[in-house]
């Protein structure tokens, strides 16, 4: 028995093996609500708004904010995303020219959205829709054509980032051999172990003791799908025979002792997509409950949220749901549109009249003569590659430059120099928290939460509690988010004790190394000593 259970615990994964086996390599969503990101700045009044948001893993925040625009001040909006991967770059321009496409009518671009945003595997016609988005995104990154040329920037990458962005979007092609199933299966065995055959009792367990009490919004069974089959959206009771290439990347591994590039699935298996679009909207109806159990589930949410921001691009007002439409039961939220604004879908070949699923038919006439789906004037989105702030230090056109600034929870060890160097004399900061992270503890995310304030406040920044109230879920439970400032003025003493603290512990470091240097003497025995001892046999 004792040697069983020490084989056991041998076998346990320390809590940072299962995060990182959990969340995987590479974010493919972003783990909280997604935010408008230029209402951070109260009261602004600049004539340009500049926002860094650093490795986010989900570009909902930025479609949130430029939908946002025209109840702000700012009339140029640049708005910087850094990340790591080359892959989460490319499923960021893809996922743009979904929305941005003026060939899918605002049903059919929500259904796409979101089926290659969160599913592991696509119906054939959307596989085809992407094989078929290849070469117009190759066009747009090599000769900088296309709609998305209007506001996407890429010129500050280096060629070989944008040539590694290019093989990206090569993988996507249908004859590029992809295991999804496969891949995403060795993912679960290695993270659940010998615990595999019951991976449903563990997965109901991180619902009911964690994911409910968050957001319970996101119903049960479809928390449970998607955790086994990789499928969070369903569309249209279809079946999902091609695998989503836009989730496959690489990652470092050993194989045979050398170390090698693999690609596979190294995505999340643990949080869902549903955090970000799924669990948040401004429209109160969708969080109804009929005998103490919702009448609408993170799916309808999250078809709303993107139906909406298509919506008030377009007309330049928020979407409000009908009254009528606030009634429906069905499992999509397109279940109460459909029968005023939509075809009916023929079943059997999923045959759509998109003559009638245009943005001006499904706002009542609203938008009508305005359907076209228009960035607005004065936004530049710019996306950078990097692992962290250092490629941006001492960079004049980087310097006090952001006034806003979002940092994922990848990113707590960023909450350092040179980042009050890249804020203006008064800026806001966004760092999200680990409040909705399975595999964490109580105790863990209360550590994690506290680090972000400890860290900000080291950089003479203000910890906003009080603005956190103004980010609640449907429930009262806040986002995981926690807001800083900064000013620059107020900072200034705290930032020179600090790089007093840190110049006196190099003084410190090298007058040691200097001491060790000039020491002549060596107590240790020479090598003829040690013969002697071990002649005389001394232990």
């Amino acid at each position: 028995a004792g040697q069983g259970l020490e084989r056991a615990r041998a076998s346990m994964k320390s809590k940072v093996q299962q995060y990182v086996e959990g969340v995987g390599g590479i974010r493919l969503w972003g783990f909280s609500p997604s935010l408008d990101l230029s209402a951070m700045i109260d009261g602004n009044s600049e004539e340009e708004l500049n926002i860094l948001s650093m490795m986010p893993g989900d570009i909902c925040s930025f479609l949130k904010t430029i939908a946002r625009m025209h109840s702000q001040k700012a009339r140029q909006l640049n708005y910087y995303i850094i990340e790591r991967h080359p892959e989460a770059l490319a499923r960021y321009i893809l996922l743009l020219s979904i929305f941005f496409d003026d060939d899918l009518g605002p049903r059919e671009c929500t259904e796409i959205f979101l089926e290659i945003y969160g599913n592991t595997m696509l119906r054939k016609q959307t596989s085809a829709f992407l094989h078929s988005k290849v070469e117009e995104l190759i066009k747009f990154l090599t000769n900088g054509e296309g709609k998305l040329a209007e506001f996407i920037d890429i010129t500050q990458m280096k060629f070989k980032e944008r040539d590694a962005i290019e093989k990206v979007f090569k993988t996507w092609y249908e004859s590029i051999e992809c295991d999804m199933e496969e891949w995403r299966e060795k993912r679960l065995r290695s993270y659940y172990e010998d615990r595999f055959d019951y991976r449903k009792n563990l997965i109901d367990w991180d619902y009911s003791m964690s994911v409910k009490d968050w957001a319970e919004i996101i119903h049960s069974k479809l928390f449970l799908w998607w955790r086994q089959e990789g499928i969070a959206y369903e569309i249209r009771d279809s079946k999902y025979p091609q695998p989503n290439r836009t989730m496959a990347s690489y990652a470092e591994g050993k194989e045979k002792g050398y170390s090698k590039l693999k690609r596979g699935f190294w995505g999340d298996i643990v949080q869902s997509p549903y955090w970000s679009i799924g669990v948040h909207a401004d429209e109160h109806s969708l969080y109804k409950k009929r005998s103490f159990q919702h009448t609408k589930t993170c799916q309808h949410v999250a078809e709303y949220n993107i139906y909406s921001l298509l919506y008030e691009l377009s007309t330049k007002k928020p979407y409000k749901m009908p009254p009528e439409d606030s009634e429906i039961h069905g499992r999509s939220f397109w279940s109460g549109l459909s029968h005023r604004d939509v075809e009916k879908i023929e079943e059997e070949g999923e045959i759509e009249t998109l003559q009638d699923d245009r943005l001006d038919t499904l706002s009542a006439g609203q938008a009508r003569g305005n359907s076209s789906k228009k960035v607005p004037q004065g936004v530049r989105l710019i996306l950078l590659q990097g692992e962290n702030f250092d490629f941006m230090k001492g960079k004049k056109k980087f310097a006090e430059l952001f006034d806003v600034v979002f940092l994922s929870n990848l990113c707590l060890q960023m909450l350092k120099e040179p980042l009050p160097d890249l804020l203006r004399a008064r800026a806001a900061l966004v760092v999200e928290g680990a409040d909705f992270m399975l595999n964490f503890d109580k105790n863990d995310r209360k550590a994690f939460n506290d680090k972000i304030k400890e860290l900000g406040k080291e950089l003479g920044m203000v910890v906003e509690d009080g603005k956190r109230d103004r980010y609640k879920l449907y429930n009262g439970v806040h986002f995981p988010l926690y807001f800083l400032s900064f000013d620059k003025a107020a900072a200034q003493e705290v930032l020179a004790q600090r790089a007093k603290r840190q110049e006196e512990a190099v003084k410190s470091q090298a007058s040691l190394e200097s001491l060790l240097s000039q020491s002549t003497g060596d107590e240790r025995p020479t090598a003829e000593a040690l013969e002697g001892l071990e002649a005389l046999d001394v232990p």
